[in-house]
Formats: C-alpha cells, sequence, structure tokens
C-alpha cells in the first residue's frame, strides 16, 4: 500500500500531515540524473492531491462554521445588552414610581421581614442652570493647552449653605433617594 492510500484511508490526518507528505513525493517526481517523471509518485501526488483539496475544504468549512457561531455570540450579546438596559430603565421606572408614591403618602420608611424600604436624604448637589448667569467668583478656570471654564459646583454650594441664599443660575437642593436594605435573617 502506497502513502497517499494510507492517507485515504485514514480521515483523521491532518491537513499539515498532508502537506508534508505532498511535499516528499513532489521531491522524488523526478530522476535527478534522467530528468524524467516518476509515474508512480506522479499517481500518488495526483491521489493526494484530491486528499489534500478535500482536507482544505473540510477545514474551510471548520473555519466558516466557527465565523457562524463568533456572529451567533456577538448577535446574543447584543440582544443581552439590549434586555440589560431595559431591566435598568424599568427597574429606574419602578423606583421612581415607589419613590413618588411613598412620597405623596408621607412615607418615609417601611419594614418588613426581607428588606426596609427608606427615603433618604441624598447630601447637597448643585445643578447648573445658565452658567451665564453665574458671579465671576464662580467659575473656575482650568488651564490645559486651552483655558476652559466651568461652574465652580461645589463654591456654589458651600455659598448657599453658608447664607442661604441661592446663586443666580443656579439651583442648590437636597434631593431623597430610595434605599431597600435586605436585612440580615
Amino acid at each position: 500500500m502506497n502513502t497517499s492510500q494510507i492517507l485515504n484511508t485514514n480521515q483523521n490526518v491532518s491537513l499539515y500531515k498532508i502537506g508534508s507528505e505532498y511535499q516528499q513525493l513532489f521531491s522524488q517526481l523526478y530522476d535527478h540524473e534522467t530528468g524524467e517523471v516518476n509515474e508512480e509518485v506522479d499517481a500518488q501526488l495526483s491521489a493526494l492531491a484530491d486528499t489534500a483539496e478535500k482536507k482544505c475544504i473540510a477545514v474551510a468549512s471548520w473555519a466558516k462554521k466557527m465565523e457562524a457561531e463568533k456572529k451567533e455570540i456577538e448577535f446574543m450579546k447584543e440582544q443581552i445588552l439590549r434586555r440589560e438596559a431595559a431591566y435598568e430603565k424599568e427597574i429606574n421606572k419602578v423606583y421612581d414610581y415607589l419613590e413618588s408614591n411613598m412620597n405623596r403618602c408621607n412615607i418615609k420608611e417601611i419594614k418588613c421581614a426581607a428588606f426596609t424600604i427608606r427615603r433618604k436624604l441624598n447630601p447637597y448637589s448643585t445643578e447648573i442652570i445658565n452658567k451665564e448667569l453665574l458671579p465671576e467668583k464662580f467659575i473656575k478656570k482650568t488651564e490645559k493647552v486651552v483655558v476652559t471654564e466651568s461652574a465652580d459646583k461645589n463654591a456654589i454650594k458651600e455659598e448657599v449653605l453658608r447664607t442661604g441664599i441661592q446663586v443666580p443660575g443656579a439651583i442648590v437642593q437636597q434631593k431623597t433617594k430610595l434605599e431597600i436594605l435586605v436585612d440580615k435573617i
């Protein structure tokens, strides 16, 4: 049995082995002294070429299958990210709904066996409504390559908390945040 017959009977031969066998046979194709073609080696090369082509098609099919699976995974990741964003949006809506109605009913805290729901004051925050109306002392300048101006929210907050008077162009307020605390059982 010649080498190409051995390779044809073994379906699990790697493409690398087929290529090595092909190169070895090709080096034996010509008689170096006479220049004549060795017909037996030529036939083996032809048979091996068919095997190599089939193996190349199989390897390419495998690669295409992996590409298709990768696309499926990318699609699933996008779906999961969209689903996560939808859940996040829905959770925020439920928290807003709960906090709003607890506020309307003047309920500050509710305890149950599993958790505690509590409206809690957040630290003061500063929202800039119109930067143009802010007094110059509340504009902080940052030098980089280009000078940029931004509102100094901390200075505004400190001024309002110290004097009790709102700064034109900004609102200093204390908002609430809803907390659900899981009790240790």
